[in-house]
């Protein structure tokens, strides 16, 4: 049998042990739905991610520095954080440097104090870290590439102005090299040509033109190119203007207005009209190039030219003097 005091203390223990097993419990739930909950982000980001992705890398060269770069989906270029801060000489942080790189959001070799004069709003919120993924899925932090000149110009203001310390005129110094590279050749076409996104690049500024200038359907055909025009094109060939209405032009004629109108337009602009409105067997088009040309932007171009090579023919006697006149222009 045991005594009442045994028994109180039986009763203690049973009562601790409930309690500690209420709290193990609770904890293991809250553990379970954490991991639920992180498993589900995970799920989420993997199938519908959120983070951009950066499908061109590549290592851009400054100095004596190799420095991972890429570019992301809608061409904003960025360097990758940590090997562009061992350029600048900032390997290793912490303490109070991290703590105000992290509450201010700026890179750690603009946290200093004496720098601050020389901070403005528009650097600090160009120089915000920029996380992104790999094509490999990995994450990867880095700062956009057009911010980092107006960083590099910031110290060496300062070193101008005598206010850096001996650590910082070593990181003024790789910003010295640093300019000089983007002075040759320019940062973006550095990194462009480092990742391979030049190609892309060239692609996509093309098809970005041609939707200015060329529609996807045919429009409604209305006169574009006046009767001065072809008068004044018929005096430089030597040929005599048709005065009957309907009459058909030349076959050649079509040759020089490509030539000297729609070529004139931006690269790429003849090219996507031809493709959009090919000739037959017999060379014939179905219709007219510029009723694919947009209103605003390709028929106002068309105009100019139109005016511009009119008045050349005006002053011209033949053929040979118009193109003398335009090889000047």
């Amino acid at each position: 049998m045991f005594s009442a005091k045994e028994k109180f203390f039986v009763i203690v223990l049973n009562f601790i042990h409930c309690i500690l097993s209420l709290h193990i419990e609770k904890r293991s739930d809250m553990e379970s739905e954490r991991r639920r909950e992180i498993c589900t982000k995970a799920v989420n980001e993997r199938w519908h991610p959120t983070t951009p992705l950066a499908p061109y890398n590549g290592t851009l060269k400054l100095g004596d520095h190799e420095m991972p770069c890429d570019v992301l989906e809608d061409g904003t270029r960025l360097i990758r954080r940590k090997e562009f801060l061992k350029a600048m000489g900032r390997g290793r942080i912490g303490g109070t440097t991290l703590q105000r790189s992290i509450d201010e959001n700026l890179p750690v070799f603009l946290t200093a104090n004496n720098l601050t004069p020389y901070l403005k709003q528009e650097i600090k919120l160009a120089l915000a870290e920029k996380i992104f993924r790999l094509p490999n899925g990995k994450k990867a932090v880095g700062f956009c590439a057009q911010a980092l000149p107006e960083a590099c110009k910031i110290y060496l203001q300062a070193r101008q102005d005598k206010v850096l310390n001996k650590q910082q005129l070593i990181i003024a110094n790789q910003c010295e090299i640093m300019m000089m590279a983007f002075a040759r050749v320019g940062l973006d076409a550095l990194i462009d040509e480092a990742t391979g996104y030049q190609y892309v690049r060239d692609r996509n500024s093309l098809q970005k033109l041609l939707e200015k200038y060329v529609y996807d359907e045919v429009r409604e055909w209305t006169k574009k190119f006046p009767d001065e025009f072809f008068q004044q094109a018929y005096k430089i060939h030597g040929w005599q203007y048709p005065r009957l209405t309907g009459k058909n032009h030349p076959q050649y004629l079509g040759k020089f207005i490509n030539k000297y109108v729609y070529d004139k337009m931006p690269p790429g602009v003849l090219e996507e009209l031809k493709r959009k409105n090919p000739a037959n067997q017999n060379g014939n088009r179905q219709h007219r190039h510029h009723q694919f040309l947009t209103e605003d932007i390709g028929n106002e171009k068309l105009k100019d030219q139109l005016n511009r090579v009119t008045t050349i023919m005006k002053i011209s006697d033949n053929m040979e003097e118009f193109k003398n006149y335009m090889e000047k222009l």
